[in-house]
């Protein structure tokens, strides 16, 4: 199946696979993903790349809800890689489709399976416009 995301409210204008997970959290009905998002200039909160930046990229939050089922396979191979910077990240996201109201969630850090409600995408923290720049 391919991908759909694009049309769940909040992912616009964002490509899931060329971004990178920072971060993984369950919790009971909840699942939270940390994420390196790269956003397109038609998002409201795309700026311009930084010098030497292929593009806009934003730490974002994606969280699904009012879970009834998970299922996270492949979490036993996962190894963390370490940027010059020092950051963590688990990999990039392969893919996240939609059939009714369950999700497969795809990528380096396993699969994820899970029934919820429709997942949010939140930019945090949001950047103040530079006056010199045209979203």
């Amino acid at each position: 199946m391919r991908d759909n995301y694009p049309r769940f409210p909040g992912f616009e204008n964002v490509i899931l696979e060329d971004s990178h997970v920072l971060d993984i959290l369950v919790r009971p009905a909840v699942l939270l993903l940390k994420l390196d998002v790269l956003l397109l200039p038609g998002h409201p909160e795309y700026r311009l790349p930084a010098p030497g930046e292929r593009a806009c990229f934003r730490q974002a939050t994606v969280v699904f809800s009012s879970i009834r089922e998970l299922h996270w396979t492949g979490q036993s191979v996962i190894t963390p890689a370490i940027d010059a910077s020092g950051t963590t990240d688990y990999g990039s996201v392969d893919s996240l489709t939609r059939v009714d109201d369950s999700y497969r969630f795809l990528g380096d850090w396993g699969e994820i399976n899970l029934q919820s409600d429709t997942p949010s995408l939140s930019i945090d923290p949001p950047l103040p416009l530079d006056p010199n720049e045209t979203p």
